[in-house]
């Protein structure tokens, strides 16, 4: 009982807070606009959950008076953007040199092209911005077409921002400042919020509102809450939300309890083997009510629903790390079919039951082992976690498999590069897990630590090491494959203050933690610059020795090399060689060549060598992001859509 009373408590102190700020915040009405602190405005429109008499007025818009010019926080819809623009002139004749979309929806963001014409640019975040291009133009055309369509966008045109901002942007002229801030996926991919912090006012969009205005459709519940964790971690005294009216901060816990109790009542719904219908039935809220007038919305239900049970993709394995669709037939592909049979590894009987959720036409055949898979696979439409030369010699109806792991050098036999059969594995998940192991073992040569545990091992006692410790601060890392594990690499690499270079084949946008990147052909005059060189590329055709006799003699003499990709990116006895002559400073290899190393080798005894057993890729986080890849890919197989983390057979990754 106590369990349920405290968070109870928690939220009717919630309530009575809200209640008590209420009672300080300006009554408004409907399109009325008020001076909530000196030079920023709020106007309020019109919105109803439960009077359906109410005609929908787009978002609330804020606006801040800087000494030369305004800063107009969501730009509406073309018509409602037009009446915000009097009601700005009705404050002052300063121009508006900045409008910001919140989010991509129509109601925040069509009226940008109103906004131009007045001489504003249109501020976003990136994924915000990149929507905006991407998938702009057919919904902005959309929304005018038809007897329901609007026909002010109909008139208007679609304008994509132009000033666009990752994680932070500031206006300050010394008497107003306004700091856009990015808090991650809430609402939509590219939400953003604008921070008054003179004034301890947050401009939320709809990451935050005050009713039961919740659209759920391009939302991540998970990430949902977290952004708006970020946001309770701001100085603030008033909520300025993109509908409903305004609030304090309270407002923020009130939003945040909504998604959490939310997610525990449907997910309690999903073990108990409810339906979606039963679900939404059962979700009880009284206080939800009390606050909005209503109860959760049947769409909200659906979306976490089918959130917890991996029917949609999970925004995280795309926003985070990177992963995209490849090419691989769909239900449009000419001739393709519905598959009916996939072999999977044997698994736990509530993992059967999720990939039953997402695929209930599937019949799952469980092979405890790549053998197995061959004997079984002869009428199977795919294969998950096994990959070998007799299951694609016995499989004659297979189209793909899943890899479970993210190198296919080994996996990628002539008959599979020949074969129609579309590959996937596990390209950038494990990027975290082997970023960390680089580190571990980098850190474990720069700062002496294998004698320090050696002798605390052997002496049980304190002892220094003989050497002196290095910092890496100031250094030059070369990261060799700027791929999701080089990437993750270079992002610690630039947290620990080091420079960082790249080598990566493909044409990519250089990151901001990225000192410079380069082709692969610049390899050679990079060596010599770097403090530490790390391998995190695959094994190809291309990279095998990639550090042979002529690179390995090219490094510093202080320098260090590690390598979490393959073990043949390096010629062992080139290495050997280098260690015990002492022409390099020290190694780190979680991979090796050969695999695993015999025991006695001597790179075991080398004291300027640290070896694991190519554990990088371990981690529980690792394995669930694994599972839900197979789970999102076996989804997307029997739909017919395009599969995730596709290998270029011929290229080898």
């Amino acid at each position: 009982m106590r369990c349920r009373l405290l968070p109870l408590l928690v939220l009717v102190g919630c309530l009575a807070s809200v209640a008590r700020a209420a009672d300080e915040l300006p009554k408004m009405k409907f399109n009325d606009v008020k001076e909530v602190a000196p030079g920023v405005f709020f106007r309020y429109s019109a919105i109803s959950a439960t009077d359906k008499d109410v005609v929908f007025g787009g978002s609330n818009n804020i606006w801040v008076l800087f000494e030369d010019y305004v800063v107009v926080i969501d730009a509406n819809f073309p018509k409602e953007a037009a009446d915000v623009i009097a009601a700005v002139k009705k404050t002052t004749d300063r121009p508006i040199r900045y409008v910001f979309d919140t989010h991509h929806h129509g109601d925040h963001a069509y009226g940008n092209a109103v906004f131009a014409k007045e001489g504003a640019s249109v501020v976003s975040q990136a994924n915000c911005a990149k929507l905006l291009r991407l998938n702009g133009p057919k919904e902005f055309a959309d929304a005018g077409k038809g007897p329901m369509g609007r026909k002010d966008v109909a008139d208007s045109s679609l304008k994509v921002p132009n000033v666009i901002f990752d994680d932070k942007l500031v206006l300050d002229d010394g008497t107003q400042r306004v700091e856009f801030l990015f808090m991650g996926h809430a609402h939509t991919a590219g939400d953003g919020v604008a921070y008054l912090p003179k004034h301890m006012i947050l401009c939320t969009g709809d990451a935050c509102v005050n009713g039961a205005f919740n659209f759920m459709g391009h939302s991540d519940s998970a990430s949902w809450i977290r952004a708006l964790e970020k946001m309770q971690q701001l100085d603030v005294k008033m909520i300025c939300p993109g509908h409903g009216p305004l609030a304090g901060k309270d407002l923020l816990e009130k939003q945040k309890h909504y998604f959490v109790e939310l997610r525990e009542q449907v997910a309690k719904g999903i073990s108990a083997d409810k339906s979606v219908e039963d679900v939404i039935k059962a979700v009880d809220m009284p206080w939800y009510k009390e606050w909005t007038g209503t109860t959760p919305a049947g769409d909200n239900v659906k979306h976490v629903y089918a959130e917890l049970t991996g029917r949609i993709t999970p925004w995280d394995l795309v926003e985070d790390f990177g992963i995209y669709e490849g090419p691989s037939p769909t239900k449009d592909t000419p001739g393709w079919k519905a598959p009916k049979r996939i072999v999977v590894p044997n698994l736990m009987p509530a993992r059967l039951a999720e990939l039953k959720r997402v695929a209930p036409e599937i019949e799952f055949i469980s092979a405890k082992t790549a053998e197995d898979a061959a004997k079984i696979c002869a009428d199977a439409d795919a294969i998950i976690g096994y990959s070998s030369a007799d299951i694609v010699k016995n499989g004659k109806n297979l189209r793909w498999i899943q890899i479970g792991h993210a190198g296919v050098d080994k996996d990628l036999s002539k008959e599979l590069v020949a074969s129609p059969i579309v590959v996937t594995n596990l390209q950038r998940l494990n990027g975290p897990n082997v970023a960390d192991q680089a580190f571990a073992l980098l850190l474990c040569l720069t700062r002496d630590l294998r004698e320090v545990v050696g002798q605390q091992s052997i002496d049980f006692a304190w002892k220094k090491p003989k050497t002196t410790e290095q910092e890496l601060h100031g250094k030059t890392m070369l990261v060799v494959g700027l791929g999701g594990i080089g990437t993750q690499i270079a992002r610690r690499a630039d947290a620990f203050g080091m420079r960082v270079r790249a080598i990566d084949p493909k044409d990519m946008e250089k990151p901001s933690f990225v000192f410079s990147l380069d082709k692969p052909a610049k390899l050679m005059g990079l060596i010599p610059q770097a403090d530490v060189v790390v391998l995190a590329c695959p094994l190809t055709k291309e990279t095998y020795q990639i550090m042979g006799d002529e690179q390995i003699a090219a490094m510093k003499k202080t320098g260090y090399l590690i390598n979490v990709g393959r073990g043949g990116l390096v010629k062992t006895t080139s290495l050997v060689y280098a260690l015990e002559k002492k022409n390099i400073a020290g190694a780190g290899l979680d991979v090796s060549d050969p695999e695993p190393l015999p025991e006695g080798h001597v790179l075991f005894r080398l004291q300027n060598a640290v070896i694991s057993p190519h554990i990088g890729g371990q981690s529980p986080e690792s394995a669930d992001r694994a599972w839900r890849l197979f789970r999102e890919n076996i989804r997307r197989f029997a739909a017919g859509e395009p599969l995730l983390c596709v290998v270029d057979k011929a290229k080898g990754y």
